[in-house]
């Protein structure tokens, strides 16, 4: 696969998680098992769809570019951000015992994939 490839992959996902949190928060939170009529959480979910689009985005533009410093920049961003999501999630489900929905193993090993995969593309960046 090449890096480009990779990036556009990443980019669509991207789109693919942001725009149903953007355009239908309570959706995207049935499928987190969590509250969809809380209000606070809509709107909490609503900001992780922005960002999410933001990076798409973002990922559009690095594909785009035959700049090797900006397809970098936003590879390291993906992979630092996708680790930490997974860092933070662990926190949540071992230190403060919330609870751990059957279909999280599928996302947990999706963004594994993807922080690895974009460290992997930007050492082969030169």
């Amino acid at each position: 696969m090449k890096t480009n490839t990779f990036i556009l992959i990443v980019t669509v996902y991207s789109l693919l998680l942001g725009l149903p949190a953007l355009v239908s928060p309570s959706l995207s939170l049935e499928y987190f098992h969590t509250h969809p009529d809380n209000v606070h959480e809509q709107a909490f979910v609503n900001f992780l769809g922005g960002y999410q689009i933001a990076m798409g985005y973002w990922g559009y533009i690095a594909y785009q570019s035959t700049d090797k410093n900006t397809r970098k920049g936003w590879l390291l961003a993906v992979a630092l951000l996708t680790l930490l999501a997974i860092i933070i999630y662990g926190f949540n489900v071992y230190v403060r015992k919330v609870e751990f929905y059957s279909s999280m193993t599928i996302d947990l090993t999706i963004w594994l994939l993807m922080a690895l995969g974009a460290l992997f593309f930007r050492s082969k960046e030169n």
